[in-house]
């Protein structure tokens, strides 16, 4: 299992279009990933979990991954969060 913590730096947060690339990516996984957020959990696999989770802009999320390529999937979701989806 590999983890990391990002902060948020997109000032729309972790909204719709993110999560949906984030989904997008999970999905071609081969390792399950999973946000936390204030004692919340969302898996990202799961659009609606990942915006139950309301991370605004300067919030930190704990990204961890179990499987074969954690290491690939938590970049990949790096990526996507930092850059904000390109918006």
């Amino acid at each position: 299992m590999q983890s990391k913590e990002i902060e948020i730096r997109a000032p729309h947060g972790l909204h719709l279009r993110v999560a949906a690339q984030i989904v997008k990516e999970t999905r071609n996984s081969q390792s399950k990933v999973i946000f936390y957020k204030d004692g919340k959990s969302a898996d990202a696999s799961s659009i609606l979990e990942l915006l139950i989770l309301a991370a605004t802009e300067n919030s930190v999320l704990k990204i961890t991954a179990m499987g074969g390529d954690e290491g690939k999937a938590i970049e990949k979701v790096s990526e996507i969060l930092t850059d904000g989806a390109g918006i």
